[in-house]
């Protein structure tokens, strides 16, 4: 027998001692592979998106719930928080009293126009989902023609017999260190949800369109105060009562259209 014969053991061929190192490199790098995935972490989300579970539905948008929080946010920081310093601000900027009657008139007006703003705005939805900030700002540029900035804002007549009211940069301010804007939103939204605090209406208003009303409201309102204050002082009254608020809201424009 020829002992240097690789087959005398088994009569079959045994492999060289290069081949079988490199069969054990191949072995080796595998299994390290096996635990470097068993043991690697999933992926960070993409900066700016949520992570997400398999599997998981995304929560719908909750306007309530947004409002609410918008609120407390600014109750922290600066807002006129009681109701009758805000009355004071109404009063310093209307330069008179305003009826408890007129003050009901206000509110009540106001949810009329954000419903019927809420009613044209989701007939431009293109299909389903919450309203966009585009269908809101196509709503208000058609009924209520106005410039807003930073500093000023004009409201332009319906009738286009020039200029209705033009809002100093003061008056803009005092009344955005106010949240009452987005209280006219929350006050809107909480008489439309059940016994359970759940939203009823479908669909809502999206978080950019929030923030359009928000700015509109903010001017707005400043409108139909000072434009108030005019009705009640050409009737030579000495504080607004209700019929003057009330055409301070029927000189922008029809309603609901």
């Amino acid at each position: 027998m020829n002992l240097s014969d690789p087959t005398h053991a088994t009569g079959k061929p045994v492999a060289s001692s290069a081949a079988k190192l490199q069969i054990g490199i191949v072995l080796a790098s595998f299994a390290a592979a096996v635990t470097l995935m068993a043991t690697a972490k999933p992926a960070a989300p993409a900066r700016g998106t949520a992570p997400t579970t398999p599997g998981a539905v995304a929560k719908p948008f909750n306007m309530l719930a947004f409002v609410d929080e918008r609120i407390g946010t600014q109750e922290d920081k600066k807002d006129v928080r009681c109701w009758s310093s805000f009355n004071k601000l109404q009063m310093f900027i209307t330069q008179c009293e305003i009826s408890e009657e007129a003050k009901s008139v206000r509110i009540d007006e106001h949810m009329r126009l954000i419903q019927s703003i809420w009613q044209e705005a989701q007939q431009r939805l293109p299909g389903s989902g919450d309203i966009p900030a585009s269908a809101v700002e196509a709503v208000l540029d058609r009924r209520f023609p106005h410039v807003s900035r930073n500093d000023t804002a004009q409201f332009g007549l319906k009738s286009g017999s020039g200029v209705l009211q033009r809002l100093s940069g003061d008056d803009l301010k005092d009344y955005g260190d106010t949240i009452e804007p987005w209280r006219l939103l929350q006050t809107w939204a909480a008489r439309r949800v059940d016994a359970r605090g759940v939203l009823v209406i479908t669909p809502t208003f999206e978080e950019k369109s929030l923030h359009v009303l928000y700015r509109f409201f903010r001017a707005y309102d400043l409108v139909v105060l000072q434009q108030a204050r005019e009705a009640a002082h050409k009737k030579k009254l000495t504080l607004i009562d209700e019929k003057s608020m009330a055409e301070a809201f029927l000189s922008e424009g029809p309603r609901g259209q």
